[in-house]
């Protein structure tokens, strides 16, 4: 069965399969390289960034670091190529999130304080341009890698990395093709599958009236690990299921969908996940149509504020995005003070803005406890050591989410996230 459990729900693979046209691979990517702040700062590792605490590892030396040196992460990502557009907000991140670990300390371990370096390398928009990079990050020595958000990318370079004990990690992710036993050293900060019962205890609360759902969500075999644990979710909250159709990718006309499911008169529609422009024309198109009933994405249906500029305002109610607002006052100071960084240097603040620094403080934590930079070290200190817990960039979280799905406990639980409309206005809050 766990073949089944393929990668489905992210925002920005699903941007890319949308995206996706052929393209050809080979060059020599190009490599970018934010410019390292390097700065005196406390000697800690960066700054949690909720008032929980993470298990602490041993104490540094009491007289302080001694030598300064760069720990260097690695990025995978479309920098060019037909994937670029929907991987832009990852990109532009690299330096901001770069700037703020420094700005915290960076890392301190025994007598060594480590600036934190972040490198992207272009994969094209192509698995060989994917495995091109890979063998260029194995050239440099780097051993922390942020994974390719695009699966096809992410398989091709798992073997190598695994030979080189390279750590991979994404801030979100769902598949056990990629993390598993046979890929010890890859790992989810997030599982999103651990969204969808309690995004349906925190449904039913809201709309106790609803009893039958139609599911209508895209063609994409990433997804069947998504539309498995929605369907049981949805028996095991006592609901019936109205309505389940899969619409190709790129679909722009939903009407002949939705008026077959409207026949059945669902209380709810379940969109599952999506990004902004199928799923925005899905409310808006079903609107059209006279259904007032509450629309749910419990794998996100993208950036909240991009799908609230794209349905129509009368529209934009009864609507729950299972994804953060990033302009929230709720956020958390650490995801205040990138949002900072990012707006200042003039690119787009999003959800997406946010992996990099995701992945990496959970690294960095993973690093303090294991008091090493060593990746064997750094796996045994989650798999068999006191890393249990950590904290993310969104609060309190713990390793071990779906054991029964991946074999391993290398995916994290967080809170769950919630963005609800409600007469064009985002209303967000972190469900505990």
């Amino acid at each position: 069965m766990k073949k089944r459990f393929l990668l489905g729900g992210l925002l920005i693979v699903l941007m890319v399969i949308a995206l996706l046209a052929a393209a050809c691979g080979g060059e020599e990517p190009a490599t970018t390289t934010a410019a390292p702040t390097t700065t005196a700062g406390p000697t800690t590792t960066a700054a949690p960034s909720s008032d929980t605490t993470a298990a602490p590892g041993p104490d540094t030396t009491a007289a302080g670091p001694t030598k300064t040196e760069t720990l260097t992460f690695g990025v995978i990502t479309s920098v060019s190529g037909v994937m670029a557009p929907g991987f832009k907000a990852i990109y532009d991140a690299v330096g901001p999130t770069e700037e703020l670990l420094n700005s915290k300390g960076g890392l301190v371990i025994g007598d060594t304080k480590y600036d934190i370096g972040i490198v992207a390398y272009d994969d094209q928009s192509t698995t060989e341009g994917a495995m091109t990079a890979i063998n260029k990050i194995i050239q440099d020595g780097v051993k922390h890698l942020y994974a390719p958000m695009f699966m096809p990318n992410n398989l091709a370079i798992a073997q190598l990395c695994e030979e080189n004990k390279i750590i991979r990690i994404k801030s979100f992710g769902a598949g056990a093709i990629e993390v598993n036993p046979d890929n010890p050293f890859m790992f989810f900060a997030n599982s999103g599958v651990e969204n969808i019962s309690p995004f349906y205890d925190y449904a039913l609360t809201k709309y106790p009236n609803v009893k039958k759902v139609a599911i209508i969500a895209p063609d994409d075999p990433g997804g069947a690990t998504y539309i498995e644990l929605l369907k049981a979710a949805i028996a095991a909250h006592g609901l019936e299921e109205a309505y389940y159709e899969l619409y190709p990718i790129g679909t722009e006309d939903y009407y002949p969908i939705l008026n077959k499911a409207l026949a059945t008169k669902p209380d709810a529609i379940d969109v599952v996940y999506g990004i902004p422009p199928w799923t925005s024309a899905i409310i808006n198109q079903s609107r059209e149509l006279g259904f007032t009933g509450p629309i749910f994405a419990p794998c996100t249906a993208g950036d909240p504020n991009i799908v609230n500029a794209m349905v129509k305002p009368e529209y934009a109610t009864d609507i729950l995005n299972a994804a953060p607002d990033v302009t929230s006052d709720q956020m958390l100071p650490l995801v205040k003070e990138l949002g900072s960084l990012v707006k200042a240097q003039g690119t787009s603040w999003e959800m997406d803005s946010l992996h990099l620094l995701d992945a990496f403080t959970i690294l960095l934590q993973a690093m303090e406890v294991a008091q090493s930079v060593d990746t064997e070290k750094v796996v045994a200190a989650i798999d068999t050591g006191p890393m249990k817990t950590f904290d993310s960039i969104y609060g309190p979280g713990e390793w071990g989410s779906h054991p029964e799905v991946y074999g391993n406990n290398h995916c994290g639980k967080k809170p769950l996230l919630m963005s609800t409309y409600k007469d064009g206005k985002i209303t967000f809050e972190f469900v505990q």
